[in-house]
């Protein structure tokens, strides 16, 4: 039996079935954002930020998130669920057309998710759907997910990251060799498709005049590769972009800008320094807990972000209000408190104040960060300086980002880290702090925790969920995965002229592209 209609057809724009409001249509306009890097146009197999941004305008999925970031109705225009949770099938939308005019089926979204199954393909998709068995074609507009078991975010996933490919284009082909298609000349369905494209500089991108939604409000969407954020902020006071996010730093030059606003939404997002647990020094539980009365949050946060962040309680953010555990308080800066539970840890200080166990070691470790991001080289020598008055010996290395992950992050070859996650609407976190899961890069162990993760993400039911996810951030209190530093918000500098931007982070934002518009000046 199917049950659990969740959204049923509507023949109007599918923004009024998701209880959006319409966005009426414009005549003009050419909205300009930066990226950090050249894009791959696939996002199956594209990891970098870069991608990710132009590709959720390019490539829709079957469903996207709402301004309060629940699934709503995309390339799919309704779904059942089977009363066990292990079966999805989807009603697709008809008449959609790739940006080469090819129909768009069901065979498009069984071919995209057996290239997210198939590890040889390249795909950066696959942990997301793990417990994805196989995808049938029902007919040409019906698709039917089959899991291996239920699987919570699953919906939450397919709006994501999970953009549909055109199978007329890529069958028999390794997506990851398919560089034409990659680099130069995409198709998909979205409502704005690649008009040119120049390598180190700019994506020109037009408005997709046989979209499936109303018309998009803008005319074209240039996405310019900059990678320097002084840059960026640089071309916005200039007016050569219209839209970009920014760092705490950046926000005294441009909030008193004539012709710029600034604003701040909440995001799926924890700030972390990650401690090795499988290192002496941070496996015992009392030293973990130890380090989180240690670090003066909220100095950080008013000082290093200016505001623009929150006290933790945990790893889940407080952007995700229905899990949150918003009766916990957050951890007090308690210097006493972390001596206290150093002391029963084994660590005392010495006649020189440096902390020293019983057979003398020094409490000496290395913060690695990666360089040219201001907050979080401010955050590192913030943290840096309050362990330091414990008599703790910490040094900070700065490097590259991409080294820092490849070499360390990933390899475990680190004792300390300041890092982020940056998680899908979801609370589900078993790919980040279960045992043995390649995301959970500290090496956390705690099987309490394995066991509350794993019922989380297998439980269909939301208050249940809900109650699962608040005893896993009290259990967080007591043996800490990592120390949380903040929930950062992002900070977004956009010419005042821009309209249609809805206020959540600017990748879930981007599923939303057809609103974006300038007013005329």
């Amino acid at each position: 039996m199917m049950r659990r209609r969740r959204w049923a057809f509507c023949v109007v724009w599918l923004a009024a079935c998701g209880g959006e409001p319409a966005v009426p249509a414009a005549d003009g306009g050419t909205i300009r954002i930066p990226l950090i890097n050249d894009p791959i146009f696939n996002p199956v197999v594209a990891p970098d930020l870069g991608s990710v941004m132009i590709n959720k305008v390019l490539y829709p999925g079957l469903v996207r998130p709402d301004s309060s970031l629940q699934p709503s109705p995309d390339l799919a225009v309704s779904w059942t669920t089977s009363d066990d949770g292990r079966s999805y099938t989807f009603a697709l939308r008809p008449n959609v057309r790739w940006h080469d005019g090819a129909p768009f089926t069901a065979r498009d979204v069984k071919f995209t998710f057996d290239q997210v199954m198939d590890l040889s393909s390249g795909t950066r998709l696959r942990s997301d759907f793990a417990a994805l068995d196989g995808v049938d074609v029902v007919d040409s507009l019906t698709v039917r997910f089959r899991l291996k078991s239920p699987f919570a975010p699953f919906l939450t996933l397919l709006g994501y990251n999970a953009g549909i490919l055109p199978e007329h284009l890529l069958k028999g082909t390794r997506l990851g060799d398919a560089v034409t298609f990659n680099r130069q000349k995409p198709v998909g369905t979205g409502p704005f498709k690649v008009s040119s494209v120049t390598p180190g500089s700019r994506v020109e991108l037009m408005r997709n005049e046989d979209w499936y939604g109303a018309k998009p409000a803008a005319e074209h969407l240039v996405f310019k590769v900059v990678p320097d954020i002084n840059v960026q902020v640089a071309q916005l006071r200039a007016g050569e972009l219209d839209l970009i996010t920014i760092e705490p730093s950046n926000v005294g030059g441009l909030e008193k800008e004539a012709g710029i606003a600034i604003s701040q939404v909440p995001v799926v997002q924890h700030w972390y320094v990650g401690f090795n647990a499988e290192s002496s020094l941070f496996a015992p539980v009392l030293v973990r807990r130890a380090l989180g009365y240690a670090v003066n949050r909220e100095a950080i946060i008013k000082g290093v972000l200016k505001g623009y962040g929150d006290l933790p309680r945990g790893t889940i953010p407080l952007a995700l209000r229905d899990y949150f555990d918003s009766t916990l308080a957050p951890v007090p800066y308690a210097p006493d408190s972390a001596r206290a539970l150093l002391a029963q840890a084994g660590w005392q200080p010495g006649s020189d104040g440096k902390l020293r166990n019983a057979a003398g070691q020094p409490f000496a470790f290395e913060l690695l960060v990666d360089k040219g991001n201001p907050t979080r080289e401010q955050s590192a020598l913030a943290v840096q300086a309050d362990l330091q008055q414990l008599g703790m010996q910490v040094s900070i290395r700065t490097m590259e980002f991409a080294a820092l992950v490849r070499d360390h992050v990933l390899t475990h070859r680190f004792a300390a880290n300041l890092i982020w996650w940056t998680t899908p609407p979801d609370p589900d976190q078993y790919a980040f702090y279960a045992t043995g899961q390649d995301n959970n890069n500290v090496r956390w162990h705690n099987p309490r925790a394995d066991s509350l993760l794993a019922a989380g993400r297998a439980t269909l039911d939301p208050q249940q969920r809900q109650s699962i996810y608040k005893e896993f951030q009290r259990l967080e209190r007591d043996d800490p995965p990592v120390l949380v530093l903040f929930y950062p918000r992002e900070i977004r500098a956009a010419t005042s002229r821009l309209r249609g931007l809805l206020p959540i982070g600017i990748r879930d934002a981007l599923r939303h592209s057809e609103r974006l518009s300038l007013a005329v000046r």
